[in-house]
């Protein structure tokens, strides 16, 4: 049971190195505008994630 809603999501450039945070992209509140971003992103050769800004302070990845 989840005790929190999304309250946005931020989209980051993977890293060079996985001792690394990825690089802040932008944000965005919807899900589906965060994935076409990310989608867009790799067809043009770039690797971006989403990671979830929730309601209880923590931070989750999606992709």
């Amino acid at each position: 049971m989840k005790n929190y809603t999304i309250t946005g999501y931020g989209i980051y450039e993977y890293p060079q190195s996985p001792t690394e945070n990825g690089t802040y992209y932008g944000k965005t509140p919807i899900l589906n505008q965060a994935q076409d971003i990310v989608k867009k992103a790799k067809e043009n050769g770039k690797e971006l994630f989403i990671k979830a800004f929730c309601s209880d302070g923590v931070k989750r990845y999606l992709y």
